[in-house]
């Protein structure tokens, strides 16, 4: 079957670090049972302090607020690969507003020089700075706010995942208002099909 070149290249990645999947999962790909499906995972999130953790075991699965599964992991079966990330920003008056934000504003400078600190179970998936996923004020459409890696990343399914930005030493987000990020991958998830 012909599909989009990063289909494939996907599949056959996630072939080879099927090892580190769950057996159930890693069964599924060697039987042909999973089928890969276009996914965005999403979390929105107030933040404050030197570091905010986005994404960690406390976290709940949201409708319009994440779209990771529960307590900060990929549920077994559900592992995915990505190659675009986005950071958006907001800031209001008020506390838990997650899901009611544009989250079109550009963020102020000590959140621009912060890093984003991504691992899986102790493994770094990511370590970059916030400025290059934070690309709202860039081109015309959603796809323009995307920052696109130069290599895969991958989450597998059962792992703890944490999510974190972390403020260069010393530095603290402005007083009075709350601040807000929506952090975004795009890529492919793993799905059992039918």
């Amino acid at each position: 079957m012909n599909n989009k070149m990063f289909f494939t290249i996907a599949l056959s990645f996630l072939v080879a670090i099927s090892s580190k999947m769950t057996q159930q999962l890693n069964a599924d790909l060697r039987n042909g049972t999973v089928s890969l499906q276009n996914q965005v995972l999403e979390i929105k999130k107030e933040i404050s302090g030197n570091t905010a953790e986005l994404l960690d075991s406390n976290t709940l699965r949201v409708d319009g607020i994440c779209s990771f599964d529960s307590n900060g992991k990929l549920e077994t079966g559900r592992a995915f690969v990505f190659d675009e990330v986005s950071i958006g920003y907001a800031t209001d008056a008020a506390s838990g507003k997650e899901g009611a934000l544009e989250y079109s504003v550009q963020a102020p400078a000590v959140l621009q020089n912060a890093l984003v600190i991504i691992t899986q179970n102790g493994r770094e998936v990511l370590r970059l700075p916030f400025r290059d996923f934070h690309n709202i004020q860039e081109g015309f459409k959603v796809a323009d706010e995307y920052t696109e890696l130069k290599g895969l990343a991958y989450f597998v399914d059962g792992e703890q995942i944490e999510i974190k930005i972390k403020l260069a030493t010393g530095q603290s987000l402005p007083a009075g208002a709350k601040h807000y990020v929506y952090f975004r991958a795009s890529g492919l998830q793993t799905a059992k099909q039918a």
